[in-house]
């Protein structure tokens, strides 16, 4: 190759917009998207009673809770990946984008049911909204992987998405997918209905 060749190579690449990686997201995809994540987690500490917590010095942890009578177990984030390794099992497909960390989880061992708490923060143009297009998808990938479990995928919505993304909407409806927007009057109340 000339070096003229590799100046222009150089130059078109250089132009090129780099690819942070799975999860880098838009510029304040993090910092908007995680306020809507610690709403839900807060609503979640506040309705629980912790029986048991994991004892490790990981910022998230594996716990036995109770809510409204019923015990779950709680894995949000990579506490999650540490319930899958001693619970699951290996899907052929391997996983999904959206099926490794849950924003928050609760699972019900008893009546075996899985309520992966997924929030969703878009302000403009750009491709969360793509993301609720897919949640079918999802639920059958981690059902690969817990085959003896029902899966509840839940929704956490930025109320913008009601304008922004009214055919994804309508999609979550038709399909029975559990959803639940974050100025939603009952916020609290209604998140915890949501969940089996």
């Amino acid at each position: 190759m000339t070096e003229q060749a590799i100046s222009e190579l150089s130059t078109l690449t250089s132009n090129l917009s780099v690819n942070r990686g799975t999860g880098a997201g838009g510029a304040n995809t993090n910092i908007n998207g995680v306020k809507l994540e610690d709403q839900v987690r807060t609503t979640i500490s506040k309705n629980i009673e912790v029986i048991k917590s994991e004892e490790t010095d990981n910022k998230w942890k594996i716990e036995m809770v109770m809510i409204e009578g019923n015990e779950y177990i709680r894995a949000p984030e990579y506490a999650f990946k540490r319930y899958e390794v001693r619970n699951g099992k290996t899907s052929i497909n391997g996983k999904l984008a959206g099926t490794i960390l849950p924003d928050d989880a609760l699972i019900n061992e008893v009546k075996k049911y899985i309520n992966w708490l997924e929030a969703k923060r878009q302000d403009g143009t750009g491709s969360v909204s793509e993301k609720l297009q897919t949640p079918n998808l999802k639920k059958e990938n981690l059902k690969e992987r817990f085959p003896d479990y029902d899966i509840n995928y839940i929704y956490i919505l930025d109320h913008k998405f009601k304008e922004i993304a009214p055919a994804e909407i309508n999609y979550l409806k038709k399909y029975n997918v559990p959803y639940i927007f974050d100025n939603d009057t009952d916020f609290e109340k209604n998140l915890l209905k949501l969940i089996k």
